[in-house]
C-alpha cells in the first residue's frame, strides 16, 4: 500500500496534535519519521507513531514539555529533555554545537531526561552538511531497558546503546554510518513482529538463551545478541559508562555528542577532492558474486530517499496500513 509522502507527514502530526503536542513538536517529530521512511528506514520510521501514542498517554513521553539547553562551560552545553522527545532535545542540540565548533574548533554536548531520539544519524547529517565531523552515541539505560546481552551471556543486560558518526561528502553529501551495538535495532523486531515474520539467524535469543528466529522471543523475556560479538558488547559497555556513570541515571538513553569543525584540519576544496577520490575508488570497486555494486556508507540511504522523494510516496505493508489507520480512527482521522 502506498501512502503519499505529504499524506503520511499529516496523518503523523495530525495524531500527535490530537494528544495536545504543540503544532511545532509535532511537526519536528512527524518530519523526523516520515524522513526515516524515505531513506528506507523503516525501524524508526511511521511504525514508531504506534508506539508514541502508548507511551503518551501511559505518561512515559511528557509530550507538552519543551527541552532545556544549558551551558556547561565554553564548548560543552547538555540539554534536559524534561521527559519529552529526544528528537526534540537534539534538534536543538545540534545548531549550538555547530557554534560552539565553528568558534572553538570541537564542541561536545549532552541530552538527558529522554525519550525516543528517533533516528540520530539525521542529527550527525545534518553537522556534517555544515563542514563538520559529528558523532552521537547512547547509553545508561542498563538498570532499566535490557534487551540486548553481553558477550557470552544468556540474559539481556544492555540497551542498543546505537552510535552514529557523519562526515562531509562533496556535493553537499554526506557518509553515515547509524547503528545499535545489537545485532540488529529493537526497532526491526517491530517491523518483523507487526508483518509477522522470522527475523535472521544471529538476532536474537529467547528467554532460556537458545538462538531463535522468532520475534515474540524477545518480547516473552529474550534478548538481542550483540552485534560482531565482542566488538559490540565492548562498545555498548563504553557507551554505559559515559551515559549513566557520567551523565546519571536516564529516563530512556542518555546521549553525548561530539561535533569537529573540518575547516580546523583542511581548507575545504582539499578536503573535497580527496574525499571524493575515496568515494569513487569505492564506487568503482568491483562486486563480490550476488552484489550488483559496492556502496559507501550513506549510499543505500541517500539512493532510497531520492527514488522514494521522486515518486512522492512510500510503501508500506498491508498489516502496517492497517494499524496506523485504526490508530488514526480512535482521533477521526482517516490515512
Amino acid at each position: 500500500m502506498k501512502i503519499q509522502i505529504d499524506t503520511a507527514l499529516s496523518y503523523c502530526k495530525s495524531v500527535l496534535v490530537a494528544l495536545e503536542t504543540s503544532d511545532l513538536h509535532a511537526q519536528i517529530v512527524a518530519s523526523h519519521l516520515v524522513e526515516s521512511d524515505t531513506k528506507g528506514v523503516r525501524s524508526h520510521g511511521l511504525l514508531r507513531l504506534l508506539r508514541y501514542v502508548d507511551q503518551i498517554e501511559s505518561g512515559y513521553i511528557d509530550n507538552r514539555a519543551t527541552p532545556v539547553v544549558q551551558i556547561l562551560s565554553s564548548g560543552l552545553v547538555q540539554v534536559d529533555a524534561r521527559r519529552t522527545w529526544g528528537i526534540l532535545a537534539l534538534n536543538d542540540l545540534v545548531p549550538v554545537l555547530a557554534e560552539n565548533a565553528r568558534l572553538y574548533g570541537i564542541a561536545g554536548g549532552s541530552v538527558i531526561n529522554c525519550a525516543h531520539t528517533g533516528r540520530i544519524g539525521a542529527f550527525t547529517e545534518a553537522l556534517a552538511k555544515d563542514f563538520m565531523w559529528a558523532q552521537i552515541f547512547g547509553g545508561g539505560a542498563n538498570q532499566r531497558l535490557r534487551e540486548v546481552a553481553p558477550f557470552g551471556g544468556a540474559r539481556a543486560e544492555f540497551d542498543t546503546n546505537p552510535y552514529a558518526i557523519s562526515a562531509p561528502l562533496a556535493s553537499n553529501q554526506v557518509s553515515t554510518i547509524d547503528f545499535a551495538t545489537s545485532a540488529t535495532a529493537q526497532g526491526k523486531l517491530l517491523v518483523h513482529r507487526t508483518n509477522r515474520k522470522p527475523v535472521p539467524d544471529g538476532w536474537l535469543i529467547d528467554k532460556e538463551g537458545n538462538p531463535s528466529n522468532d520475534p515474540e522471543s524477545f518480547y516473552e523475556g529474550g534478548a538481542l545478541l550483540p552485534s560482531g560479538a565482542h566488538k559490540g558488547y565492548g562498545m555498548a559497555f563504553l557507551a554505559e559508562l559515559f551515559g549513566e556513570a557520567a551523565l546519571g541515571t536516564p529516563h530512556e538513553l542518555n546521549w553525548f555528542a561530539v561535533a569537529v569543525d573540518l575547516n580546523r584540519f583542511s581548507a575545504r576544496e582539499g578536503y573535497f577532492s580527496r574525499s571524493e577520490k575515496l568515494k569513487k575508488k569505492i564506487e568503482q570497486s568491483p562486486p563480490a558474486t550476488g552484489v550488483s555494486k559496492v556502496m559507501w556508507p550513506g549510499q543505500p540511504e541517500l539512493e532510497t530517499a531520492q527514488s522514494t522523494c521522486a515518486e512522492g510516496s512510500i510503501e508500506y505493508s498491508d498489516l502496517e496500513f492497517s494499524k496506523l489507520s485504526i490508530l488514526g480512527l480512535r482521533f477521526g482521522l482517516t490515512l
